[in-house]
């Protein structure tokens, strides 16, 4: 990739430097010595114009500096993308509205496309639509001047034929026009890559009858086989949607009103693509993750105290799984101790339909969250965070255990930690834990620091060591053994940049090394896939970059401060006038991704329906997939416009995930 990127570079310039030498030289010739000293500064500028795109590298080596490759989307309604229901198998109401929510621009295909290929891709990726409702392969002729050509493309997809097939187009015409298409961009030397659409699936029958319903799909697949059929003659990459959607039932299952992509499908659709175009660029180490199944596991949105539902935790034990989560009335605790929430624990067989195994609260605390699973051999332990009502200073959060006794039976609870525990697991012949503690400067700042425990028997637990000490936020911290090396990743706040870490355990000297992953994370999950180490957690879609930036404006938005002149209380960013709609670019940026670490850096690699309050995963290898768990109040997102519009209920998923070799 890299390679190719020198020899556009060097191209370009060449040809340039070429065009430009030979009008010199003409110059000279033709022109007295008075100019002469004009043509020289010409001369000098184009040279310094191409040394100025060249480094200088040790050993002598001249090399050109990565630029952003820069993908154009060209193609129809489903190019576009945003023209779907956001999930088909739910109403997806705008919080207390009878509006649809649609699919976003952030929530397409090809937006999660690029979010994918600029974490793989050096000097990164843009990728721009210039998709069209209605969009024929007619259509995108007349444009691609204006729309493709004008942005000085490295690679167009090119994806006609749903559109083409719905309204009658014929083979013969739509042939002719995309290999019109095709010639203009050989023409300029950028890459034409063609896509197959999504397949026509019997939801269109609601909108027409079934003899209707077979013309088109028969229309259809004749278009799609002349885009192979022209991929093949010009020798062009195919990126095959249609077998691609035939393949893989989830997608399927997922077009919207029979012929678009919902949301569910395009997170199917983009790490498939991406996979394509990376093989194209010259990264041979992208997992090609499939999505097989993404279905909601628990909701109770009609429930006032119960419609939040978050903080998951998954494991398999003797023969089901178990998943845990936190239902409450918001995402926290008020100080009086509305919104409070308890712990619900559901068994499955298969993962699919679940059964209530127990509910967990603690005596004298208002609520219990952020439940983990430990297993113990043949025990199995449930870990709670108990918080007390912030008022009572003189109570702090504990950490209590239970233990399950049988189907639906469970032990009473018995404290474990005065402390926060994440992830709890087994290296060598103990059992361990990273949990945080915090403490409240006098400015009334919250500081943090996580620390090691160990652990016989998952009741009593004792202070190995300090992983990250007080200055840099950490909190958060998942456990990961790697050849009986322990690694933790952990969260951190503004005073470690937000950049989760990275810390490894050295235990002759009892210290750590930590290193930062350069990456936002939150709530990290790590597992173990074929060799290599994935992490489940909260990023920022919109760029890290973009987030710190946003972040401030949400402090001021989420703060409240009391109006001396009127009566009531009014946030900060009321008060001084942020764009809400930067708050809802914040928030709704916030997705649950899924990334492999290349040495201590996460790429990502998936990105799962959510939007908001959302992540705080679980997962369980399952045979040849891994079942993971999620929360998300992506349905019911709503428009943003104050402070707390955002307390909309969240619901339980769960997702199956295979990777390639």
């Amino acid at each position: 990739m890299a390679n190719f990127i020198r020899r556009k570079l060097t191209m370009n310039l060449k040809k340039h430097i070429a065009i430009s030498e030979n009008k010199l030289l003409s110059f000279i010739y033709h022109k007295s010595w008075s100019a002469l000293l004009l043509a020289g500064i010409v001369f000098l500028a184009i040279a310094t114009l191409y040394s100025c795109n060249t480094t200088q590298e040790k050993g002598g080596d001249i090399k050109q500096k990565p630029e952003a490759i820069k993908v154009i989307a060209f193609g129809g309604t489903v190019t576009d993308g945003t023209f779907a229901k956001l999930d088909i198998n739910h109403d997806c109401f705008v919080w207390g509205t009878t509006e649809v929510n649609m699919v976003r621009k952030t929530q397409t295909w090809w937006a999660i496309s690029e979010r994918i290929l600029r974490d793989w891709a050096d000097g990164g990726v843009e990728v721009i639509n210039t998709g069209k409702k209605g969009g024929t392969v007619a259509d995108g002729l007349a444009r691609i001047d204006n729309d493709v050509l004008s942005h000085s493309p490295d690679y167009v997809l090119v994806m006609f034929g749903l559109d083409d097939a719905l309204t009658g187009v014929t083979t013969e015409n739509f042939r002719e026009d995309l290999e019109k298409i095709v010639n203009r961009l050989t023409e300029v030397n950028t890459k034409a890559i063609l896509l197959t659409p999504p397949p026509v699936s019997e939801r269109m029958a609601v909108n027409c009858t079934m003899v209707e319903l077979r013309e088109r799909q028969a229309h259809l697949s004749g278009l799609v086989q002349t885009i192979r059929d022209l991929a093949k003659e010009k020798s062009l990459p195919l990126i095959d949607f249609y077998q691609y959607f035939l393949g893989n039932r989830l997608a399927y299952d997922h077009l919207f009103e029979g012929w678009l992509p919902d949301a569910v499908a395009q997170s199917a659709m983009a790490p498939f693509v991406a996979g394509e175009l990376l093989s194209l660029m010259g990264v041979n180490n992208y997992p090609m993750p499939i999505l097989n199944d993404y279905r909601k596991a628990y909701s109770d949105n009609k429930n006032h105290e119960g419609r939040h539902n978050g903080f998951t935790d998954l494991t398999y034990f003797q023969g089901e799984f178990y998943l845990a989560f936190r239902t409450g009335t918001y995402h926290g605790s008020g100080a009086s101790g509305e919104g409070g929430g308890k712990t619900i624990v559901l068994r499955s067989a298969d993962g699919i339909t679940w059964v209530e195994d127990g509910v967990f609260q603690v005596k004298g605390f208002i609520d219990t969250r952020d439940p983990k699973f430990l297993q113990i051999e043949d025990r199995l332990i449930l870990y709670v965070i108990s918080w007390p009502v912030v008022s009572q200073q003189n109570r702090t959060s504990v950490v209590y255990g239970f233990e399950r006794l049988g189907k639906g039976h469970w032990s009473e609870p018995s404290m474990c930690a005065s402390y926060i525990f994440w992830r709890p697991g087994k290296w060598q012949d103990k059992y361990v834990v990273a949990g945080y503690e915090w403490k409240i400067d006098e400015q009334q700042k919250w500081n943090f620091r996580a620390v090691l425990h160990q652990s016989s028997n998952g009741f009593d637990w004792e202070k190995i060591s300090t992983i990250i000490d007080y200055g840099k936020g950490a909190n958060e911290t998942d456990l990961f053994v790697e050849n009986d090396k322990l690694i933790t990743y952990s969260r951190t706040e503004e005073d470690g940049n937000n950049e989760m870490l990275v810390s490894t355990y050295i235990p002759d000297e009892n210290s750590w090394e930590t290193v930062s992953s350069g990456r936002i994370i939150h709530a990290p999950c790590v597992f173990q896939a074929k060799n290599r180490t994935f992490i489940i957690g909260r990023y920022c879609s919109q760029s890290d970059e973009r987030f710190r930036e946003l972040l401030g404006d949400w402090k001021k938005f989420t703060r409240y401060v009391q109006k001396p002149d009127e009566e009531g209380y009014q946030t900060v960013a009321e008060a001084t006038g942020v764009d809400p709609a930067r708050i809802e670019e914040y928030h709704h940026g916030l997705r649950t991704g899924v990334f492999m670490m290349d040495g201590t850096r996460p790429r990502l690699v998936l990105e799962l329906l959510s939007a908001g309050d959302s992540s705080y995963s679980g997962v369980v290898e399952y045979g040849d997939e891994y079942v993971i768990s999620d929360y998300s109040m992506h349905e019911y997102y709503p428009v943003i416009r104050k402070s707390r519009d955002w307390e909309t209920p969240s619901d339980i998923y769960m997702s199956r995930v295979t990777f390639g070799e």
